[in-house]
């Protein structure tokens, strides 16, 4: 199985298994179930995971859930931020700030500033900022978050209806336009999934 990772993530892996060793056992559940879910993140180039945490967790209260996130994020070189922490679950994305950063430089302006009115010199700490705030404000997820989480332009502006491409189909996200990079995109992400599950099962 370890063959399947870089060198890199090879090193990191087993850093991170002998830290778990150590952990308290619901901590340590919560950095597996985190390790499944944004395996994206760490394995396939996807820039951003919203990840949404049940307030009891694995038995965890919000600042012990909080504070093993910030183990696993140091543990794997992330960042994350908490977004939304009304009701009864955590809302926080994990993220790799270079990648979002990327993303957002080549997101349409006209459609970033102009008809979403996010400011000039966007970079993702701002960005996520301003999605909190957004989200506090209406009560509901902004969509423009599907930028940090990787999926097509086309497929964000379309399921906005910024765009004039016809949806054709779905992949986890509703697809606009030419399906294939869509669906290339979503195989990657869950090719990671599936390959950070059948680590996690071996070990």
């Amino acid at each position: 199985m370890m063959h399947c990772f870089s060198k890199c993530h090879r090193k990191r892996l087993e850093n991170w298994k002998q830290e778990l060793l150590c952990a308290d056992i619901r901590q340590a559940n919560l950095e597996r179930w985190l390790f499944i879910h944004v395996a994206g993140v760490l394995f396939a180039e996807k820039p951003g995971e919203l990840v949404i945490l049940k307030k009891d967790l694995f038995g965890l209260d919000p600042e012990i859930l909080l504070k093993t996130v910030l183990s696993f994020c140091r543990a794997w070189e992330t960042d994350f931020r908490l977004l939304d922490d009304t009701g009864q679950s955590l809302k926080i994305i994990i993220y790799r700030a270079v990648s979002v950063n990327k993303r957002l430089s080549s997101a349409s302006k006209k459609i970033l500033h102009c008809v979403l009115k996010y400011p000039f010199g966007l970079d993702s700490d701002m960005f996520f900022t301003e999605i909190a705030s957004r989200w506090r404000a209406y009560g509901s997820i902004p969509h423009e978050i599907g930028i940090a989480l990787g999926y097509p332009m086309k497929d964000v502006w379309g399921f906005m209806g910024i765009s004039s491409d016809p949806c054709s189909g779905t992949c986890g996200w509703r697809i606009f336009g030419d399906p294939e990079p869509s669906i290339k995109m979503k195989a990657r992400y869950e090719q990671a999934r599936l390959l950070a599950s059948q680590y996690l099962e071996a070990a």
